[in-house]
């Protein structure tokens, strides 16, 4: 940005020019996007629905279960007979968006109660019915944290059972911060672990340093994950303010920022940290 009478280098989005002290121009607001219903109530609600659903399993099964083959959960789908439990539930959510339709419901609002059915209609039917076909297990526990209400549960109660701790024997992991040796405490309080508020509640600490000194790890609290690799610098990010979490190759990247435990616990941290990202865009703590 360069000042309109004596074009010096400004900063972004400066009100005055800093040499001269110019008033800038405001820049326009950008116009808002029109928000599209993801379903046509006018068109074939059904077809639409299975559409969406096959669309998000295949693109959970490439990114959650590397190395599966996508037939074989097709198969599956209809020999469990759980065809016929998704044809229920979605003439269940075609009534329901018509009714929301009617009490004049926002277009986004909709749309994520599209988005939130498909992704609990997917994660059941990966969980509860595929998980012979998973390369990469997935807690049933997971599960607890659907249907009306889920939203209101417990934060910890969500993160522990989404990271299902017992399934990852090799992991050192606190709960208990009085039980857990000092030098340690402050190891991580010192590389990685620096939360923004001092009432700020920790939920764990995993010690990821290859000597036991909790000098790398990761740890999560109750409002972010805050962690450090091998040879990184540190890194954390807020759950209200995440942006993206993708699996690349084996390792995940939060907002860009490389994190990586093993294959399976990454897995288990992308579906979380997703979780989170909806739980906080809709106002819940």
């Amino acid at each position: 940005m360069k000042c309109v009478n004596c074009h010096t280098e400004l900063p972004d989005h400066a009100r005055f020019c800093l040499q001269c002290g110019a008033p800038q121009p405001e820049e326009p607001s950008a116009p808002e996007q029109e928000i599209h219903p993801l379903i046509d109530l006018q068109g074939n609600v059904s077809k639409q629905l299975t559409a969406e659903f096959f669309r998000l399993l295949n693109r959970k099964i490439a990114e959650e279960q590397p190395g599966a083959e996508e037939q074989a959960y097709t198969e599956l789908l209809y020999e469990s007979g759980f065809r016929d439990l998704l044809h229920r539930r979605e003439a269940q959510l075609a009534d329901e968006l018509r009714y929301l339709q009617e009490q004049g419901t926002p277009v986004d609002r909709q749309n994520a109660r599209v988005e939130n059915h498909l992704e609990e209609l997917t994660d059941y039917f990966l969980i509860h019915y595929a998980q012979e076909l998973n390369p990469i297990p997935l807690p049933q526990e997971m599960l607890r944290h659907q249907g009306p209400g889920a939203e209101d549960h417990p934060l910890e109660a969500l993160i522990f059972d989404y990271l299902d701790f017992a399934g990852e024997p090799d992991e050192t992991v606190y709960t208990d911060f009085i039980k857990m040796p000092v030098q340690k405490l402050r190891n991580a309080g010192q590389f990685f672990l620096q939360p923004e508020r001092r009432d700020e509640r920790i939920f764990f600490i995993c010690d990821q340093s290859l000597l036991g000194s909790c000098k790398e790890g990761f740890a999560m609290t109750e409002r972010g994950l805050y962690w450090k690799a091998q040879l990184q610098t540190p890194q954390h990010i807020l759950y209200e303010h995440l942006r993206e979490v993708k699996r690349e190759k084996d390792w995940l990247l939060i907002d860009g920022a490389f994190f990586n435990i093993n294959l399976r616990f990454n897995i288990k941290m992308l579906k979380l940290l997703k979780r989170l990202q909806q739980r906080f865009r809709a106002g819940k703590k």
